[in-house]
């Protein structure tokens, strides 16, 4: 039976509702950084701290392929059961406050709640259509990155750094854990990128060129604010 700070750390890792979505994917096979990532819409970064986590917790593990990637797995795999039990009736002393009657012209309770949950469900299926159409444009795109990148970058290694780049700026080495190639390689890819005109950096950090001014225009202009 697992002691009281096991099932702290197991809640703690179930209770992060993008743990359960890597751990769901880890049960249909073993998977790469960037692989989780684009799969889930996930940050690298993030993903990547997420996995160490639960590494930490003996949940995954990883083995790496010949080109050194890393594919993270499902160690052990278990099942949360949640028992809910009715508490115990009040005495029968306690005085319980009536209920107000309704009158004809009044509406029943909580209609207006249930309107607006209504509603709210609505709105939610056309976000998720909407968000499947953009998941949809995505994985179009980022085929065509690869697809394309093969007649314009040197390897396929130049192809997988912009794609993980997309989501955040991130360091070499958070590059070479995200899409499992040697620091060097990483390196000496950035190097091209960076003369090529599709990369710059900055505090140590790599991002896409031009990234901060498309974020700005996105963001729109800030006015001035009148006092």
């Amino acid at each position: 039976m697992m002691d009281q700070d096991a099932i702290a750390h197991l809640l703690d890792i179930l209770g992060n509702r993008n743990r359960r979505r890597i751990l769901d994917l880890l049960r249909q096979k073993p998977c790469f950084v960037t692989e989780i990532s684009e799969r889930l819409v996930i940050n690298p970064k993030a993903v990547i701290e997420h996995l160490a986590i639960m590494q930490k917790e003996d949940v995954i593990s990883f083995y790496q392929d010949e080109k050194r990637r890393k594919y993270y797995y499902l160690v052990q795999d278990f099942e949360l059961s949640v028992q809910m039990t009715k508490p115990e009736q009040p005495p029968q002393s306690v005085v319980l406050a009536p209920v107000p009657e309704s009158t004809e012209s009044s509406a029943p309770p909580l209609t207006d709640k249930i309107l607006m949950i209504r509603r709210l469900l609505d709105s939610r299926e056309k976000l998720i259509e909407n968000l499947e159409a953009v998941e949809k444009d995505i994985d179009e795109m980022m085929n065509d990155v690869i697809v394309s990148g093969r007649s314009v970058f040197q390897n396929s290694v130049e192809s997988e750094i912009l794609l993980a780049l997309i989501y955040s700026p991130l360091t070499p080495i958070e590059l070479s854990d995200t899409i499992g190639h040697p620091i060097p390689e990483v390196t000496g890819s950035l190097r091209t990128l960076a003369t090529k005109g599709y990369v710059e950096s900055e505090g140590g950090r790599y991002r896409i060129k031009g990234t901060q001014k498309a974020v700005a225009l996105a963001a729109g202009p800030v006015l001035p604010m009148r006092i």
